[in-house]
């Protein structure tokens, strides 16, 4: 642990020369709720599955037997517990006549932002790490971690290979037009995000279209400014990238620009309607909110220490039928 803040570290904060002194900090917009599904828990650990429809109706002839069909089991999905936080430690004296004296004790609301961000970097890091992997390597004050992002069927997020539960024909959910996979995101690359989530089927191949109308994008990249041009454009009854007097031919949409987003050419469209519920999209399985623990002093040094902790896990069972993704390079998937 790191040794508390004392008075020669932070000499300013008693210097009676010195008037003010300022918390300088960020203070992170909460976007994860906007396309992680957020629900809470009392168990250390949930786990959950899913049953199929059926397929179609058969025909049946005259004084014949009507066919049978039944339900397929789908994947399993664990999430486990997690705790993150942080401790900010100081000398007794820093604490009486630094921090309480300035007025500073509100230092202690960047613990809560602290976990604010790492929420946000977690969730960001699903979507930035989700092509076509399986883990990735996190890194933090603590140390680096390996963090597992499979889903139900043992896939990443994104990939053009998910096994249906049936055995069926494999599905894909990276943004594709027929001819190339991963398009930069323009006009062409917005269409074929729509015409990739019309070849959706459920588990038994049933035709199970998404209806895409929220973009992710990284905050301040020109994927950032060319969905807001183009998003303009559709709003006007315009075609986007023309000057043909024909209407657009996809519906406007959503833009969530996030900061914590890794890959400027990046880009993901979902189906809110599902990709924010329990049953399917990313889940924020939280079993205790950001918490903020009481002032602690040390009997036998009078060190300060005060504490935030948050217990959660996040991950996916099923995402492919109702998120797109592309990386914006053009490239092809792995085989």
């Amino acid at each position: 642990m790191a040794a508390p803040l004392n008075l020669a570290q932070a000499a300013d904060l008693i210097d009676k020369s010195i008037q003010n002194v300022y918390l300088k900090s960020s203070d992170p917009e909460v976007m994860y709720p906007k396309f992680f599904n957020v629900r809470s828990t009392t168990d250390y650990y949930e786990k959950d599955s899913s049953l199929s429809g059926l397929g179609e109706a058969g025909f049946v002839d005259d004084n014949a037997v009507i066919v049978s069909d039944t339900p397929v089991q789908g994947y399993d999905k664990t999430y486990t517990q997690n705790m993150v936080g942080i401790i900010i430690p100081f000398t007794f004296r820093m604490w009486k006549f630094g921090i309480k004296k300035r007025d500073l004790s509100r230092v202690v609301s960047e613990l809560k932002r602290s976990v604010a961000r790492k929420k946000e970097k977690l969730c960001a890091e699903r979507l930035d790490n989700g092509f076509e992997s399986t883990s990735y390597s996190h890194s933090d004050i603590g140390g680096n971690r390996t963090i597992t992002t499979s889903g139900g069927d043992a896939l990443g997020a994104f990939d053009d290979d998910h096994t249906r539960e049936d055995g069926g024909t494999n599905m894909n959910n990276l943004v594709y037009d027929g001819t190339t996979y991963n398009l930069p995101f323009d006009y062409a690359a917005l269409k074929a995000a729509h015409r990739t989530v019309s070849l959706f089927v459920d588990p038994r191949g049933n035709p199970r279209p998404a209806s895409l109308d929220t973009l992710v994008v990284k905050k301040g990249s020109s994927a950032h400014f060319k969905a807001m041009e183009i998003l303009g454009a559709i709003k006007s009854g315009k075609i986007p990238e023309s000057f043909d007097h024909d209407g657009a031919a996809v519906p406007a949409y959503k833009v969530l620009p996030l900061d914590y987003i890794s890959n400027t050419a990046y880009w993901w469209m979902f189906d809110s309607s599902r990709a924010l519920s329990d049953e399917e999209g990313f889940q924020f399985v939280e079993s205790q909110g950001t918490s903020l623990d009481p002032v602690h002093e040390v009997y036998k040094t009078k060190e300060v220490q005060t504490s935030v902790t948050a217990i959660f896990d996040l991950g996916h069972n099923d995402v492919t039928r109702s998120w797109a993704g592309s990386k914006g390079d053009s490239s092809n998937p792995s085989s």
